[in-house]
């Protein structure tokens, strides 16, 4: 008997205001339950609906329910996406979901070489599906590949909103005596320097 599961597919919709080279299809959906045959998936897009568009609360309420009822959040992170997907993906991390995202490589958040603020970094991944993603994938296939794992492999981790609580924690362990600007508001706000020293007491 096949196990039912939900994936979420994240990604961009249309709109008349946005041009975008890629949505979930159809046919990726076929190739997704081609590639895994021992599961009945239901798929939840926020691309299939009939309510009505109009009401916006209810359609960020509706795109929220359908993450948290999920058993996975798919990522299509093959070109720019907009506010929506990244607040997806952390939404699925402080209910502890799996996050995978496609993001071939040489792609908008997945570059061989780049520069920021004039800085060069070799092998970069945008910071934020980094670290909201559990797998960043090449392909629909390996995609699979990862959803297999998660479901059959006890030791793989999922990442929870204690990682969002960990990355400012590393940042202020490794980084923040190199951060002048930072360093320099924290110096001329109280506000600011009680929650950093909050943060570090509290991993105590």
């Amino acid at each position: 008997m096949k196990s039912k599961i939900a994936i979420y597919l994240a990604g961009s919709i249309q709109k008349g205001h946005e041009l975008h080279e890629s949505y979930w299809s159809h046919n990726e959906m076929e190739i997704l339950r081609n590639h895994l045959p021992d599961y009945l998936i239901s798929f939840l897009n926020p691309a299939f609906r009939s309510d009505d568009l109009s009401d916006q609360h209810s359609v960020f309420g509706r795109d929220m329910l359908q993450v948290y009822c999920s058993n996975i959040v798919f990522v299509d992170a093959r070109n720019r996406r907009g506010l929506g997907v990244g607040a997806e993906m952390m939404w699925a991390k402080f209910n502890s979901i799996p996050v995978i995202t496609l993001a071939p490589k040489n792609t908008h958040y997945h570059k061989a070489e780049t520069s920021l603020l004039g800085v060069p970094v070799d092998n970069w991944i945008h910071p934020f599906v980094e670290s909201l993603s559990d797998k960043i994938v090449e392909t629909l296939e390996e995609g699979t590949e990862c959803i297999n794992q998660i479901f059959n492999n006890p030791s793989f981790k999922i990442k929870d909103i204690n990682h969002v609580h960990d990355a400012m924690r590393h940042y202020q362990q490794h980084q923040l005596d190199n951060d002048l600007p930072m360093l320099d508001l924290i110096s001329t706000n109280s506000e600011l320097y009680a929650r950093v020293t909050r943060l570090m007491s509290d991993a105590s």
